[in-house]
């Protein structure tokens, strides 16, 4: 009915019935019910085909050991010719249909993943976590562009990421670095180039660009032999490049907002370890002391650097929260704490202030709740901080605490009564 009526609609529009803001008023309306339908189609899909995956694996198993090598190896296998089947009638028959393309490769993504670990299982063929999931990595690429499909693009870099995870930290003195990761990473970007050009405004692009930010992030820092001060120039430089990421698509909007929110969080977390003095008091280990990682350090805050100078053609410095130029206080404050670390962590705690106030300022202006209370969750976090690296009186403390309560009380009940004086 929707349809007929949004085909009748430049009828109607022409004959003077309604008028050209009522027919868009329609539009907008019966088109949102199409979308809402369209993801419920595409969620129902995947959850069926998980629940089926999953009835079939605990029938198996609860048989399982009462079945012989060739039938178990053909339980293994029968799942991924189906799927696969399904896969392609998809392909040739349904290639528009969302909710298809999404349940087949979601299913096939499953089928693939169990037998692997089936026939591992069944002819006992050694090996280990991160082979397991670089294999089933490798053979879940190719679904990414032949389907397009979100959950399985969400999985395959949950896999990578674990993988990544796997090799680093599989014994604790562990020096491999996970280039395969990186790899990987690489060979799903024109993935998500497509997927911005093609579905950039969806619901589903932006977890993908979430879960995109935090495998990137992730991946990034495993590739560190060790932990010293130098990688917070590092992390500052990822975080900075992440806040920049709308900068790079101008005039189009795209859902890119979980690069900025990992960068803006990133960013907090780095400057509220370095608000204490301690931490800037680590530079100092002596000339003999090796320092790992140089040239890759450099390197990030190198091309960092050289991104934050080309985005200055789209925007202003300090133009909208968060700010990329975190990262050069960094480097400020990294050349001021080899001399004196505490200068360094007062200009951190400074920078926190001057955040929390700003956006408590732009909270006001714009009418915004959730910005005015981050700003003010800033400013309570900075002041909390100083009581581990103070020797303040528990009641001096307690006033504090009642003093933080009291302003986000208070700011919250005068932006609530202007909003309603606003809308009488």
């Amino acid at each position: 009915m929707s349809r007929a009526l949004l085909k009748e609609l430049p009828v109607l529009e022409r004959e003077g019935l309604i008028s050209p803001e009522q027919a868009e008023r329609i539009r907008t309306r019966y088109a949102d019910n199409g979308q809402s339908a369209n993801r419920m189609l595409v969620f129902f899909a995947v959850l069926g085909s998980l629940l089926v995956g999953l009835g079939i694996i605990l029938i198996v198993a609860h048989n399982w050991n009462d079945l012989t090598r060739g039938v178990r190896t053909a339980l293994a296998i029968v799942p991924v010719l189906i799927a696969q089947g399904l896969v392609g009638y998809t392909l040739l028959r349904q290639p528009a249909s969302m909710a298809w393309r999404e349940g087949s490769a979601v299913l096939l993504a499953c089928a693939l993943c169990a037998c692997i670990a089936l026939v591992s299982q069944i002819y006992h063929i050694s090996g280990d976590l991160a082979g397991y999931l670089l294999t089933c990595s490798l053979l879940m690429l190719p679904l990414l562009y032949l389907l397009g499909s979100t959950v399985t693009s969400l999985v395959y870099l949950s896999m990578v990421t674990w993988y990544a995870w796997a090799i680093r930290f599989e014994h604790w003195s562990n020096p491999d670095v996970p280039w395969m990761a990186l790899l990987l990473l690489l060979a799903a970007v024109p993935y998500y180039v497509l997927q911005a050009r093609e579905r950039g405004t969806s619901t589903g692009f932006w977890w993908l660009s979430l879960f995109m930010a935090l495998a990137v992030g992730i991946c990034s820092q495993f590739c560190f032999t060790d932990w010293e001060v130098e990688q917070a120039l590092c992390v500052m430089g990822f975080a900075g490049m992440f806040t920049l990421v709308p900068w790079l698509h101008p005039g189009r909007e795209l859902r890119t907002w979980p690069w900025v929110l990992i960068g803006a969080i990133t960013t907090l977390v780095v400057f509220c370890t370095f608000s204490f003095r301690g931490v800037w008091e680590e530079l100092d280990k002596g000339p003999d002391h090796e320092r790992k990682d140089t040239i890759a350090i450099l390197g990030v805050v190198v091309v960092s650097c050289a991104v934050y100078l080309l985005s200055l053609a789209r925007r202003r410095p300090f133009e909208r929260w968060p700010w990329p130029e975190g990262l050069g206080l960094m480097l400020i404050c990294y050349g001021l704490g080899r001399f004196s670390p505490g200068i360094a962590a007062v200009l951190i705690n400074l920078a926190l202030l001057v955040m929390g106030v700003m956006n408590v300022k732009l909270g006001i202006e714009q009418n915004s709740l959730p910005r005015m209370n981050l700003g003010l969750a800033i400013l309570g976090l900075a002041i909390l901080l100083r009581f581990f690296d103070s020797n303040l009186s528990f009641v001096v403390r307690g006033l504090a605490f009642v003093a933080i309560g009291t302003g986000f009380l208070f700011m919250n009940m005068r932006m609530v009564r202007q909003r309603r004086n606003h809308e009488g």
